[in-house]
């Protein structure tokens, strides 16, 4: 991850949305939102389920389309941007195929594919960001295992340790505590709170804080696809968000969504 950034680039926002609107059948899931986050950043993305929390995340990478409104990343409209390398994206849950079973290091390689020219074999660079992310997340030890042997969680920070390996400075994760215990919850936001000391842009799709509390800038809190609040982050009701308390939420975010995403989801984008 780069960490000399000049003051110009960070007086620009990492993400900025204007009058977004996003509509699945026509029938309209994000509501004429508009808001900026500022690089640097810990800004978590709030509501109840179906309130349009992972569909506007998704619309910022564009991974769905606008059905009107403006978005720009790092300054630059969404449909010219290409620096796609910069951001790492962490989606709702590991979707991998049938077929021989993919390890944790092989996954979490794939988060170098925007770093390393077409058909060009891996690098000693390649190989350390791999080994730093693994690290990172504290699954060294699990490398060569099948990412099918692991818990949800553990899949989670395999999810984490590959947008890490393509050390991008912008991170967008959806729902990342969801389904996962407390321990590696807790695993999860030591990890979140090291990118954040580090000056990474982070922007979290989250049901409820819980140990993530302390390392959020500000909440974005949606209600019915609409923006109903943007600054210190408040627990939805009836939500657990004490740090330390077992809770966990086992559902991710119920907007309506779209075909699956594929593995490397920004990489393929224009």
């Amino acid at each position: 991850m780069s960490s000399a950034t000049s003051s110009a680039e960070t007086a620009v926002p990492a993400f900025a949305a204007r009058d977004v609107v996003v509509s699945y059948d026509r029938r309209p899931v994000v509501r004429g939102v508009s808001f900026e986050i500022a690089r640097g950043e810990t800004v978590a993305v709030m509501g109840p389920n179906g309130s349009g929390k992972s569909t506007l995340t998704r619309a910022l990478l564009g991974l769905v389309p606008l059905t009107s409104g403006q978005v720009s990343v790092c300054g630059v409209p969404l449909r010219r941007f290409r620096d796609w390398a910069r951001i790492g994206y962490v989606p709702q849950r590991l979707s991998v195929g049938g077929g021989v079973p993919a390890t944790v290091r092989e996954i979490v390689a794939s988060g170098r594919i925007n770093r390393r020219r077409r058909f060009r074999p891996a690098s000693a660079h390649d190989r350390a960001a791999v080994t730093a992310a693994l690290t990172a997340v504290g699954l060294l030890d699990r490398a060569d295992d099948s990412v099918h042997e692991l818990s949800g969680g553990q899949q989670q920070r395999v999810l984490i340790a590959r947008a890490l390996a393509g050390e991008p400075d912008l991170f967008v994760m959806d729902e990342p505590m969801a389904g996962v215990d407390a321990a590696n919850q807790q695993a999860l936001a030591d990890t979140i709170g090291a990118l954040s000391d580090r000056g990474a842009t982070v922007l979290l799709v989250l049901h409820e804080l819980g140990p993530l509390e302390p390392l959020i800038d500000r909440a974005l809190t949606l209600a019915g696809g609409t923006l109903v609040g943007d600054g210190a982050p408040v627990p939805p009701e009836g939500a657990c968000a004490r740090p330390g308390h077992d809770h966990v939420h086992p559902h991710a975010d119920s907007d309506p969504t779209p075909p699956a995403v594929p593995l490397i989801e920004v990489s393929r984008r224009a």
